[in-house]
């Protein structure tokens, strides 16, 4: 569970967004990359504006096992929200872009299981109450269909020359 919750921390989840970007910039696909990047920034925006907006205090010693204390808000849960929408992008472009094959489903599964298990090792180190996890669940649920509809959007006007995420089916 600590692993899961360390990767979602500064600084050291620049690194996989600077890596992300530049493989797919260098792979030709500009506007993912630079979509990956708004996704990032976008997302902690989102999630620093809620915060101070509710202005939760955290889980305190005397009531849970703390692992560590931290001096932010409690709600919605910074690594949720960066997960989902995030690495939740990463997993629509993963799941749009890349042909069938056991290193797209081993990426799919990988970002899944990330995606699903940042929320109770968050709880389980005591960081969040299960409120702040599901708050984070749903308003990063809705920042990434925002984030996937901007992409959408900017990548059937100005690129056009590159690989479409194919559109949902009409009913």
């Amino acid at each position: 569970m600590i692993a899961v919750s360390w990767g979602g921390t500064f600084p050291q989840i620049v690194i996989p967004i600077a890596i992300i970007a530049l493989l797919l910039y260098g792979s030709g696909l500009h506007w993912e990359a630079l979509m990956s990047v708004v996704a990032a920034v976008g997302v902690q925006a989102i999630t620093m504006m809620v915060k101070v907006a509710i202005h939760r205090p955290r889980p305190t010693t005397d009531l849970v096992h703390v692992f560590s204390q931290l001096s932010s808000c409690s709600f919605p849960s910074g690594h949720v929200m960066f997960f989902l929408g995030y690495f939740g992008f990463i997993w629509f472009l993963a799941f749009s872009l890349l042909k069938d094959s056991s290193k797209r489903i081993v990426l799919l599964v990988v970002l899944g299981l990330a995606l699903v298990l940042v929320g109770p090792s968050r709880i389980y180190l005591g960081a969040h109450w299960p409120s702040d996890i599901l708050g984070a669940y749903l308003l990063g649920i809705l920042v990434l269909v925002g984030i996937v509809r901007v992409y959408r959007w900017g990548k059937t006007r100005f690129f056009v020359h590159q690989p479409v995420a194919a559109a949902p089916a009409k009913a």
